[in-house]
């Protein structure tokens, strides 16, 4: 089991907090006239009565303490946008953190954040984060996956700073949400605000381990909120020159691109929305990181990231066990090259529904080696999914994927609930079966998959218990799936200490954990045991040190194999511009890919360091590495190390300039990506990169070969342009 196991339970009780004085059981936000001016000052007449002036609740790392510094909330609303406004007092101005810095990267910054439950079901949330500059973040929050900061939403904000601490406004078009309308519109809300130089969060209403984030939002009622026009259309433009060298002194010609792509969406009602695309534009702006991919066992995970299908994907999100075989339901990188999708997401009557098509050209391309019997033939993908709540953040769900290509079929289908039960219990379970047909005359294979865990949260203790269940041959065409086959569960439980003398202001919480957990193949009845003793220890600042010893036997070809390991893993905001992330973990680790394989022994190390040395400007350094050896003469069998780099200028909350590079020494190759971009907001568009492939190769008898020196082999040039129509 992972260390990114233990963070993810570590975080799921730092999320948690003890409740605050009782907020007003339902708050209606005045109603205005006259729309506020979003520039980050309060002199408009609509800042009048606050909803809340005093201290918010902790809530990270520590439980239910008040928060040092005041904060003023104020919220309102007319017929096209719901605003709100927050003073943030601070005794030490000087030490606020900010910058002016690129979307989605402001954490380690001061920030206030509002958690919008805009359909009121308490199914999911929007959360808009805004530093003391205005520049915005934005998450999508759900109790089945969590936090997912991928999606962008349309809305406004601006910071000011003041003698007395910052000042934000906001506004939020009811264009970018979903909600029910009519004469009164129920939602919920919930603020939250983070001091970056002690690393404390506060919320009001404060909000308890035992029932659920979301369950704990304020009620809010609107009233009179006809359904907007909700129609937007996105063209889209790019041009693309890529190039591979042809010999030391010769490029082959360029495969030049150019492409014109439309999207539409289009409000069925307030609370439902169409989406459809054709050729659309899925360019990625950022290059998927460099990634270990020696020795492994699974295959690597890569986050989606193009737009159409980040946008509503909380409402396919479907209940697995963490860090269980299946790593989710739904991945849609599987649809490789689209050549046109469709989506109807939304709620109707009091149901989350989401439904998804597309047309993937990716299985009908030609082969670089052989002739694809099926060239010019697209696969169909069909995704479907519903949500029932059932009180708070209780629900019943179900999901179908579908998938043919060719005489190839796979189809789908289960069952999944949450359940939240008083004092802090949490059970969730699903099912699916799967049936797969290779070819018209192939037999037909079915295969069930079940999920179910148990999880308890308190103030003083975290435990729970999971148990799954992937068939021989299970297989799902819109999930990632590292293993089928097996029967797998764990154990958990974690107790939570606090210091006991108050002036211990460094020292936040302690968490020692125990984990056991077992994986049963099914055909070989072979089992791998796993044990973790870990303790992790949270400081100011930010600060974190975890300590993890692990036990285990894992079998592999037919062979168990009993190694122990040890790790340690640290984190601290050192200074308003200095952030340090380290990781070192050594003992044994099976060699997969040796014939056959054997234990050896593995040491690896992780670090990052950012700076921050103006508001404009960061940089960060990163880098992995490890050394494996034999342990019969302690010879290197491999070592592998890879560094990235990043340089980011922004010079508004529109325009920036980046450059990274990385370096991996295993395969010996060099990326890097330079990239212009404009973003007025999102959809509104213009980016101009430039990126390039370095790698070690030599010319040997009119051919290339590995070995030499490093040469540019492949390199590109893109633009992109969009512009988004809001009618």
């Amino acid at each position: 089991m992972s260390r990114a196991f233990c963070s993810a339970l570590i975080f799921s009780t730092a999320v948690f907090a003890a409740r605050s004085s009782v907020p007003p059981a339902s708050y209606a936000p005045v109603r205005i006239a006259a729309t506020p001016v979003i520039d980050g000052g309060l002199d408009d007449a609509v800042w009048g009565q606050p909803l809340f002036s005093g201290h918010f609740k902790t809530y990270n790392p520590t439980f239910g303490d008040t928060l040092q510094q005041k904060t003023t909330v104020w919220m309102a609303y007319d017929d096209k946008a719901v605003y709100f406004a927050f003073r943030c007092d601070d005794t030490e101005p000087d030490k606020i953190k900010t910058s002016t810095s690129q979307r989605d990267r402001t954490f380690a910054d001061d920030w206030i954040g509002i958690s919008l439950d805009a359909l009121g079901n308490r199914q999911s949330a929007i959360e808009l984060i805004v530093n003391p500059n205005g520049i915005q973040a934005d998450l999508l929050n759900s109790p089945v996956s969590g936090e997912d900061a991928a999606p962008d939403y349309v809305w406004q904000s601006a910071g000011k700073m003041t003698p007395s601490g910052y000042q934000v406004e906001v506004a939020v078009p009811f264009r970018s949400l979903r909600f029910r309308s009519g004469a009164e519109v129920p939602m919920n809300v919930m603020f939250f605000r983070r001091i970056s130089r002690s690393g404390i969060a506060g919320a009001w209403p404060g909000f308890g381990p035992e029932d659920g984030l979301l369950n704990q939002h304020m009620p809010v009622t609107l009233r009179d909120l006809k359904a907007p026009l909700y129609l937007e259309l996105l063209p889209s433009a790019t041009y693309s020159s890529r190039a591979e060298r042809l010999n030391p002194d010769a490029w082959k010609q360029a495969d030049n691109a150019a492409d014109l792509g439309i999207g539409v969406k289009y409000g069925i009602t307030s609370s439902l929305i169409a989406d459809v695309t054709f050729n659309p534009d899925f360019s990625q702006v950022e290059s998927d990181a460099f990634q270990v991919e020696v020795n492994r066992r699974y295959p690597v995970f890569y986050s989606e990231k193009r737009p159409f299908f980040m946008e509503g994907m909380e409402i396919f999100d479907f209940s697995l066990i963490p860090e269980g075989q299946m790593q989710t339901a739904v991945h849609t990188r599987r649809i490789a090259d689209p050549l046109w999708g469709a989506k109807l997401t939304g709620s109707v009557a009091g149901t989350t529904l989401g439904i998804l098509a597309a047309g993937d050209e990716a299985p009908g391309r030609s082969w670089d080696e052989g002739v694809n019997p099926n060239l010019g033939r697209s696969a169909m993908v069909g995704i479907a999914r519903f949500k029932r709540g059932v009180g708070g953040e209780n629900y019943v769900g179900g999901l179908y994927s579908g998938r043919t290509f060719a005489d190839a079929s796979n189809h789908t289908a289960g069952l999944d609930a949450q359940f939240r039960f008083d004092g802090g219990h949490q059970l969730t379970f699903s099912v699916l079966e799967s049936r797969a047909v290779e070819s018209d005359s192939a037999a037909v294979l079915n295969a069930s998959a079940v999920n179910a865990m148990y999880f308890f949260n308190s103030r003083h203790l975290d435990a729970g218990a999971s148990y799954q269940h992937m068939g021989r041959g299970f297989d799902m065409p819109s999930a990632f799936i590292r293993r089928s086959g097996i029967d797998y569960g764990w154990l958990y439980a974690a107790p939570i200490l606090y210091p006991v003398l108050k002036p211990v202001l460094w020292w936040k919480r302690v968490q020692p954990q125990f984990i056991f957990s077992w994986t049963r193949d099914i055909e070989s009845r072979m089992t791998d045991l796993n044990w973790i003793l870990s303790t992790n220890f949270a400081f100011t600042r930010q600060g974190y040190l975890g300590v993890e010893l692990n036990r285990y036997r894992e079998c592999w070809r037919g062979v168990a194999y009993n190694g122990n390991n040890t790790e340690f893993t640290g984190q601290v905001q050192a200074l308003n511009w200095l952030r340090i992330y380290g990781y070192f973990g050594f003992g044994d680790r099976i060699y997969y890919d040796g014939d056959p394989s054997y234990l050896g022994d593995s040491r690896r190390g992780e670090f990052s360091v950012t700076f921050q040395p103006g508001e404009k400007l960061n940089l960060s350094l990163g880098g992995y590495a490890e050394a494996f050896n034999r342990k019969s003469d302690g010879g290197r069998v491999y070592s592998v190390s890879i560094l990235n780099t990043r340089a980011t200028y922004q010079f508004n909350k529109y325009f920036f300039l980046r450059a990274i590079t990385q370096v991996d020494d295993y395969e010996h190759k060099v990326l890097t990506d330079f990239l212009a971009s404009f973003t007025w907001i999102p959809g509104t568009v213009m980016h101009l990169g430039y990126g390039s492939m370095i790698e070690r190769h030599d010319w040997r008898d009119g051919g290339w070969a590995e070995g030499g020196r490093y040469r540019e082999m492949k390199r590109g040039l893109f633009f992109k342009a969009s512009y988004l129509w809001r009618y």
